[in-house]
């Protein structure tokens, strides 16, 4: 269950992603920016979001990426 009311648990600058995350969204942040996403350019104006199921990430200085921990997805192994 990901992202419940359009409530996101994570957001990390775009520069500095972690494999302990499945992001959902990018935020254009304050003053927006070029990120590559899924291997396509896309110009994020100030204030901005897109909601994709980021596979890769490149580039993006002053964008964010909105998401959840890994665990929430794929089930934590300390459960049940």
């Amino acid at each position: 269950m990901a992202n419940v009311n359009d409530i996101h648990s994570i957001i990390v600058a775009a520069g500095s992603p972690s494999t302990a995350h499945t992001y959902t969204e990018v935020y254009g942040g304050g003053a927006g920016c070029t990120i590559t996403i899924n291997g396509l350019s896309v110009t994020m104006a100030a204030g901005s979001s897109i909601k994709i199921a980021v596979r890769t990430v490149s580039g993006g200085s002053g964008c964010f990426l909105l998401g959840e921990k890994n665990d929430v997805f794929l089930g934590s192994p300390n459960v049940g």
